[in-house]
């Protein structure tokens, strides 16, 4: 069953110019069932939206600024949120914004096990994209015309000037931080003895950094993505595309390729070919080979097989 989705859109804080990309972007997850815009929308700075938002049939919250010290929009956006959560009749929430402001109230929602995708800018708070479920960078995603990019500005300053205390990112995650990840989970999933699939892969990096997506360092695809990073990989099995480390794919070469050298002289004790390994290559691990016994090992390599010994005890290794 299709999954419902509530869109809150902080239309203040937010260009009507990324509307369609909002959209877009929705239709990975589900369908929208709520779709609400918050705003004093007789201010000319929002009025694009009136306009905008009549092809998506989006409903405008009109909330004109009761003083200058509060966002009455903001607060209508909380409670809008808090009462349609309790009617427990969706399952996901998209709020639109950079606000950290909202930041506790995405904090409430997961509490309540709904999933929050969050969209605003990439300079948006860190503690908001932190408390999401996944953040999209809608400057990554989406391009504005002349007058729309005008118009982002404007409220790119209302919202740093609201939020001067905020400690806000300048960019996205460093790309350094994505392949260390990447190569963490990698190494985790070869020592359990697991391939590592490209999809779960791009989910557990996301589960780490919420607002990672391929498309903010100029990429279409998680496979392209990975294709251009030097240290990984890609192979593919029917339809499953798995990602590997390359210089340890052929580091397991090199040492398969070590023992069937040390085999050709005769068969070998399988603990005598252990310390040979460990002596030629120090910082050899049988388990980043995805491999928990020696034996194992052995048995993959082609052209090799391990049998008992007349030591009933021991094995030996040799090749066929």
């Amino acid at each position: 069953m299709e999954k419902r989705i509530a869109l809150l859109i902080d239309a203040e804080n937010t260009s009507a110019g990324y509307l369609d990309s909002i959209f877009s972007e929705l239709k990975k997850y589900g369908m929208v069932t709520y779709k609400r815009m918050y705003g004093d929308f007789t201010s000319e700075l929002l009025f694009k939206w009136n306009k905008k938002a009549l092809i998506y049939a989006v409903v405008p919250i009109q909330q004109p600024r009761y003083s200058t010290a509060k966002n009455a929009a903001d607060i209508m956006l909380v409670i809008d949120a808090m009462d349609i959560m309790h009617t427990k009749n969706v399952d996901i929430f998209c709020i639109v914004s950079s606000d950290s402001d909202f930041t506790r109230l995405v904090n409430r929602i997961t509490e309540e096990g709904m999933e929050v995708i969050g969209m605003g800018k990439s300079d948006a708070s860190k503690t908001l994209k932190a408390a999401c479920t996944l953040f999209v960078n809608l400057d990554k995603i989406g391009e504005l015309d002349i007058d729309e990019i005008k118009e982002d500005s404007v409220l790119d300053d209302n919202r740093k000037n609201k939020n001067s205390t905020d400690n806000s990112e300048i960019n996205i995650t460093p790309i350094d931080d994505i392949k260390e990840s990447m190569t963490d989970i990698i190494r985790e999933n070869d020592n359990r003895g697991v391939h590592t699939g490209l999809g779960g892969l791009k989910s557990s990096i996301q589960r780490i950094f919420k607002d990672f997506d391929e498309r903010n360092y100029g990429y279409s695809s998680m496979s392209k993505f990975v294709q251009m990073q030097e240290d990984f990989e890609l192979t593919q099995e029917r339809s499953t595309v798995f990602v590997s480390l390359k210089h340890e794919k052929t580091n397991e070469n090199t040492v398969k390729d070590y023992i069937k050298s040390v085999l050709k002289k005769g068969p070998m004790d399988l603990s005598a070919i252990g310390q040979k390994l460990r002596e030629n290559y120090p910082d050899f691990q049988i388990k980043k080979y995805g491999y928990s016994q020696l034996r194992t090992f052995l048995k993959s390599i082609d052209g090799v097989c391990v049998e008992p010994s007349q030591n009933e005890n021991s094995k030996i290794a040799r090749l066929k």
